[in-house]
């Protein structure tokens, strides 16, 4: 400042009237020099914080390309021949008549053992992720992991009885005679009769045994409980898959039986729902039982090498129980018949009530070439991949660990899913946004 004061007083000296205007400008430069050296060291002493936010993990869903049901052109090529991808009893189906865009649900078949497969795969695929849980605080989060794996064992121990008991009561036991209680033999005609009876009296004494180890299970013994229920499972499931065989063998029936066809066609839909039944039951036992062995190696172990870049064990299982959880959703989704093609149903094969079989004609749809092409790229995806804005709406991809959202097209919305078009070549999008936002860092899993 000192400075300043003395140039001041030497251009004063020489302007003399001006020195009033000079001393103003000189005073206005010393106090911006003033202001921004303070500024600057401001600056340097307390830079801006930078704000970070974790990675979130998210799942990822696969379009599949048969999401929109199938069919076939017929012989005139006027129309399409929208076919079952399950098999049930109908409890809907569409009109003559009715406008149908691509995705559309033209019929619902009977679906109460498909949606508890979905149920059960998902308590696995909890279950797998419970035993993949790194560890914070060493071994005893891993031991955590293990009583809580141990636990949803015996849980599904229980629950398997139940489920595999009801088949053969009530539906194995349908082609067997069996007043007061006393197998007499089966119903039928065909192959070993006489083993597949002695076979049925062994499975009772297996049966009343398992229903006996209900009340006195241990966690320490849990794996050896889960792996005798998958194989009590799997013989229950040979002697289904045997009967069936003989129920779809006209030479084989007796009985009475061949001389009702209701009573018959009754009884091949119900033991095949109880052989899908059987095979969602092992897909649980199996998920579950490799669940409790990385639960096992976790026990084992005080830290897990999260940063390694290595899959374990545990990891590994959490996948295979996704991709078993995902092919319960799958056969569920079945159950609903869509429609590929957008148009006008013109004719309608089955009624309700009917019990149809895998590839069954459903309806007939003329295509309305222009409703087709605009909906050609329509897809059914669960209705958590899908954000909207009050204007648009999206779904999310995930690029080098980050979200990137993709604008898109809804059509109809049902409790759990929606249709959209739009996604071009995208194949894999987020299972759920809630709470996502694009941008944002995430893992999949």
């Amino acid at each position: 400042m000192h400075r300043f004061k003395n140039i001041y007083f030497r251009l004063a000296n020489r302007f003399g009237a001006r020195r009033t205007n000079i001393g103003l400008v000189l005073l206005s430069t010393a106090l911006i020099y003033i202001g921004y050296s303070l500024i600057s060291e401001n600056n340097a002493a307390a830079p801006e914080p930078q704000m970070t936010t974790a990675a979130r993990t998210v799942s990822l869903y696969t379009i599949s390309a048969a999401a929109n049901g199938t069919a076939v052109r017929t012989a005139d090529g006027n129309a399409f021949i929208v076919r079952s991808e399950s098999d049930g009893r109908v409890e809907s189906i569409a009109k003559v008549g009715d406008q149908l865009t691509s995705g559309t649900i033209v019929a619902h078949v009977e679906n109460s053992a498909e949606r508890a497969a979905v149920l059960q795969a998902q308590g696995a695929y909890e279950a797998a992720k419970a035993a993949a849980a790194v560890s914070d605080v060493g071994n005893s989060s891993a031991i955590r992991s293990y009583d809580e794996a141990t636990t949803q064992a015996l849980n599904t121990y229980r629950s398997t009885f139940a489920t595999v008991d009801d088949v053969l009561r009530n539906t194995v036991d349908d082609v067997f005679s069996h007043p007061s209680a006393q197998l007499f033999g089966l119903r039928i005609r065909g192959g070993n009769t006489q083993a597949l009876t002695e076979e049925r009296l062994a499975l009772e004494t297996v049966f009343i045994d398992w229903k006996n180890s209900l009340t006195t299970l241990s966690p320490e013994s849990s794996l050896l409980l889960v792996t005798t229920a998958e194989s009590n499972t799997k013989r229950l499931s040979t002697l289904v898959g045997t009967l069936i065989f003989l129920l779809n063998d006209s030479d084989a029936l007796g009985s009475g039986i061949n001389s009702n066809t209701a009573e018959l066609e009754i009884l091949r839909s119900d033991f095949a729902k109880a052989q899908a039944t059987l095979n969602a039951t092992l897909q649980t036992l199996s998920a579950t039982r490799s669940a409790l062995i990385a639960a096992e190696s976790q026990k084992d172990q005080s830290t897990i090498a999260a940063s390694s870049g290595s899959v374990s064990l545990a990891d590994a299982q959490v996948k295979q129980a996704l991709g078993a959880l995902e092919s319960a959703r799958a056969a569920l989704a079945k159950t609903s018949v869509k429609t590929p093609v957008a148009g006008t149903v013109t004719a309608v094969s089955i009624s309700v009530g009917d019990i149809i079989s895998i590839g069954s004609d459903v309806v007939f749809v003329a295509s309305d070439e222009t409703m087709e092409m605009e909906t050609k790229d329509t897809v059914t995806v669960p209705l958590t991949s899908v954000k909207f804005t009050p204007s648009k709406a999206f779904v999310f991809t995930v690029e080098e660990g980050r979200l990137v959202a993709h604008e898109v097209k809804t059509g109809s919305v049902t409790t759990n899913s929606i249709t959209i078009s739009g996604l071009g070549g995208v194949i894999s999008i987020v299972l759920d946004v809630r709470g996502l936002k694009e941008g944002d860092a995430v893992i999949t899993q």
